[in-house]
């Protein structure tokens, strides 16, 4: 994303994104845990929300930037594993 940045104006919809939308009157029972610019980790009650944006077929280094992804999703998934794991996104 930030080479795309310097090179100009970005125009359309070059990149997807990711977010996790609470209702206000569960706020209490939320945490969010980590948030970065492919994946969004949010703790909910006894449950951990992983909301992934995996680069499309075709991509730069596709296969480097899922298993990097895939290795911290991991172990954000090890130091919370007392909860239960959604894993939601763009998965393609």
């Amino acid at each position: 994303m930030s080479d795309c940045i310097e090179q100009g104006m970005l125009r359309g919809r070059p990149f997807g994104v990711v977010i996790v939308l609470v209702k206000k009157t569960l706020w209490h029972l939320t945490e969010c845990v980590y948030c970065d610019e492919r994946y969004v980790i949010v703790k909910f009650a006894n449950c951990l929300i992983v909301n992934l944006y995996l680069p499309c077929v075709g991509s730069k280094d596709r296969l480097l930037i899922c298993d990097d992804i895939i290795q911290q999703v991991t172990g954000w998934c090890e130091r919370y594993s007392s909860c239960q794991y959604v894993l939601a996104g763009d998965l393609k």
